[in-house]
């Protein structure tokens, strides 16, 4: 299976929360981290929404 990636408002959202408070971790996130994380964690799936801010990443599956 081919994943796609793509910019999620969600995603987006999510990493601003979390340079906000400067902490990881939102519920809405199926991955969070400072800097970039693994994708190879990530279950294999379709579409994964990605959303950064401040070094804050956010992945969605």
């Amino acid at each position: 299976m081919t994943t796609t990636w793509y910019t999620s408002p969600a995603a987006v959202a999510a990493a601003e929360r979390m340079a906000a408070e400067g902490v990881v971790g939102d519920p809405a996130c199926s991955m969070a981290a400072v800097g970039q994380p693994d994708p190879l964690l990530l279950p294999r799936t379709g579409r994964i929404g990605i959303g950064r801010s401040g070094g804050y990443t956010c992945l969605i599956a």
